[in-house]
């Protein structure tokens, strides 16, 4: 299950704005929504979470939002129409009471994948983290929101996946059951070279995950710094549901993480799951150089102050390009400098271009920039040669 486009109507940010998620006629794998604030990012993961949550706004987005199905899906929604997202929200309830409900055994005799919505938001209270138990009852749900309740049972989690290899591996030792689970938990964040590593769980009642840096030093998962918990605790969370044919809104990834860890954390999202469709909402320009153009969706206030779709075909290429470049050519900021010495910059140009860099204005403003920003300043270096090619052209008309 995919999103292939939203069209809004009337929405109080958005208005009748129509966002498209194909290329090449194709549903997009990873979707990277960025503009500036206000202009609706969050809205849209929201929107499209709601949809499916049958909340508020379900029969006014009905006609919405377009919906690629997998060959499965697509049988059984024709053949359930509307009971088809209420079969999968309550899935687990009917087979809990052993239900006969048509609906819940279309989908249960029919659907070997069942999707999952999961929302990722960007405020999330990392409150400490406990074991409740080794035996956590998988249980399936259609809507996931990962917040406070949900993380509190990553430590479980762990506990019940060492407890389910433990059973299911018998020939394995103590020490290698841990080892596997480490290294699938790794795995995961193995891209990034951290310096820390998932280790195991602590020996005593509590069974918290143990992590250890390269000094050898251990701490359990509560020690974690701020950005550590973003990256691990939102990361076990996703992983702790096993998307697959499954929607990830991911709202903000880019919070406390490292810029390094920001150039790679859409790769480590990949990484989990299959055939999963990832849509980010971010302020990041280190995550918008870590993909293609193609895979933006740039929103912008257009001359009647309403939100558009920048076409992503007019983008400058995004992968690989430097932070400064994103910044200016993608996220359109006037420059990365500090406002006023920008504006001083650009006077300097004024003064360059109408032939007054002998007037006093311009000698003492640039000794005044290179005294700040030094000799070997880019654009202090072509205010320069400017000034020499100008004195060149002078020269030639007087001969």
């Amino acid at each position: 299950m995919k999103i292939q486009g939203i069209h809004f109507r009337n929405h109080k940010v958005l208005k009748n704005l129509k966002i498209d998620f194909t290329y090449n006629g194709k549903v997009r794998d990873l979707t990277v929504i960025a503009g500036a604030n206000g202009s609706g990012k969050t809205n849209i993961l929201r929107y499209i979470y709601d949809y499916f949550n049958n909340q508020g706004y379900y029969n006014y987005l009905k006609e919405s939002i377009n919906i690629y199905y997998e060959e499965e899906e697509k049988k059984l929604f024709d053949r359930l129409e509307g009971s088809f997202f209420d079969a999968l929200k309550i899935f687990e309830w009917y087979k809990n009471q052993n239900s006969n409900d048509n609906s819940f055994l279309e989908v249960k005799n029919n659907l070997k994948i069942l999707p999952k919505i999961i929302y990722i938001p960007t405020e999330i209270n990392f409150q400490n983290i406990t074991t409740q138990t080794n035996m956590l009852k998988r249980e399936y749900n259609f809507l996931n929101i990962v917040d406070s309740n949900l993380i509190s049972n990553i430590a479980s989690y762990i506990a019940t996946r060492i407890t389910y290899i433990s059973n299911t591996e018998e020939d394995l030792t103590g020490k290698q059951v841990r080892e596997k689970v480490a290294q699938e938990i790794n795995g995961v964040f193995e891209i990034l070279d951290l310096d820390i590593k998932f280790v195991g769980v602590s020996r005593d009642e509590r069974s918290l995950p143990i992590f250890a840096n390269s000094l050898g030093e251990e701490f359990d998962i509560n020690d974690l710094s701020s950005g550590e918990k973003q990256l691990f605790i939102r990361t076990l969370a996703i992983k702790m549901l096993e998307p697959e044919n499954s929607i990830l809104l991911i709202d903000e990834p880019e919070i406390s993480l490292h810029p390094k860890w920001q150039q790679k954390i859409i790769e480590v999202y990949k990484r989990i799951g299959k055939n999963n469709q990832i849509i980010v909402a971010t302020h990041s320009p280190h995550i918008l150089g870590s993909v293609k153009k193609e895979e933006i969706i740039l929103l912008v206030r257009g001359e009647n102050k309403e939100i558009e779709v920048f076409d992503s075909q007019e983008l400058n290429s995004s992968l690989g390009q430097t932070t400064d470049r994103i910044l200016e050519e993608i996220m359109g900021l006037e420059s990365t400098r500090n406002p006023e010495i920008y504006k001083k910059i650009v006077r300097l140009r004024e003064l360059v271009d109408a032939g007054l860099y002998e007037e006093e204005e311009f000698q003492k403003l640039f000794k005044e920039l290179r005294e700040i920003l030094g000799d070997l300043d880019d654009d202090l270096i072509l205010i320069q040669m400017d000034i020499k090619l100008k004195k060149k052209q002078l020269e030639k008309k007087s001969e």
